[in-house]
């Protein structure tokens, strides 16, 4: 048998043998975190004209954190930073303004039961202490806790999770990343323009891209990760920044997901696709 007969051979069994790993090791997502934010603990409201039990908490789930970064003392008790709700006691107390597109099973809403929510309009609502907005900006983030991610294939990674996301300005909404305890790096973020959204998501070449109100109040986001191959652990943040008597931002149904994820399958040979690259 000549050398290119080997190579030949020795390529056809490696293809075989990545076809029947691949729906282990690359063909089938990997789930590596995932939150709905069903198993939090709800409180009663506090100061919400549509007064509900068990429909809000400013706990988040174990392991996770929300920042108070506006006065204490300031604003609708319920919505002085992110919180984690009812999503249709919500659209109630609010009195709807499109939220209902994302928690009502009747409209295709993506975000029903459970989820996390950032409302500096109806923050505002609550002039008890004087007006809010009137005297400071609504800024809050809710970060998971560090995510274990070691193992996975370097630019693997896609964050997904459903949205409601309504522009006003000046209204941001940003999510970042960091890997290990190093610099956060910004992954997407929204802009409010008038009644639009500047989109940039990096990983996916957006750069400031225009889209209309009311387009994004009830879909689903996937965005790519460049993380490092090295990497162990990342942390995920979700902020609302500069906001004042605006809009919202709720989220629900976070995934993490590798798309690569170098694990061996147990009784079966693991193949890397840059193995079999290198032999063509």
């Amino acid at each position: 048998m000549n050398t290119g007969t080997i190579r030949v051979f020795t390529l056809s069994i490696l293809m075989i043998a990545f076809c029947l790993t691949a729906s282990t090791v690359w063909g089938a997502d990997t789930v590596l975190f995932e939150e709905d934010f069903e198993s939090v603990k709800l409180e009663d409201s506090i100061e919400e004209a549509v007064k509900g039990n068990k429909v809000w908490s400013g706990t988040p789930p174990e392991g996770w954190e929300i920042t108070n970064e506006n006065p204490k003392d300031l604003g609708m008790p319920e919505w002085r930073t992110w919180a984690i709700v009812k999503l249709e006691w919500w659209t109630q107390t609010a009195e709807d303004q499109e939220r209902s597109q994302f928690t009502t099973k009747q409209k295709d809403g993506k975000g029903i039961g459970n989820g996390a929510v950032a409302d500096p309009d109806e923050w505002d609502d609550w002039v008890v202490n004087g007006d809010p907005d009137g005297k400071s900006a609504w800024n809050g983030h809710l970060i998971t806790p560090a995510i274990k991610i070691k193992g996975a294939a370097a630019k693997s990674l896609v964050l997904t999770f459903d949205s409601s996301w309504r522009p006003d300005d000046p209204q941001r909404g940003e999510i970042t990343v960091s890997f290990d305890g190093g610099k956060e790096e910004q992954i997407l973020l929204f802009e409010s323009s008038g009644a639009q959204t500047l989109v940039t998501i990096p990983t996916l070449k957006k750069n400031k891209e225009k889209v209309d109100d009311l387009e994004q109040v009830n879909e689903t986001l996937e965005i790519p990760i460049d993380n490092p191959a090295d990497a162990t652990e990342m942390v995920i943040s979700f902020g609302l920044l500069n906001a004042r008597n605006d809009w919202w931002w709720a989220i629900d149904n976070i995934e993490l997901i590798s798309t690569a994820f170098d694990v061996e399958p147990r009784g079966k040979l693991a193949v890397k696709w840059a193995e079999i690259k290198s032999l063509q």
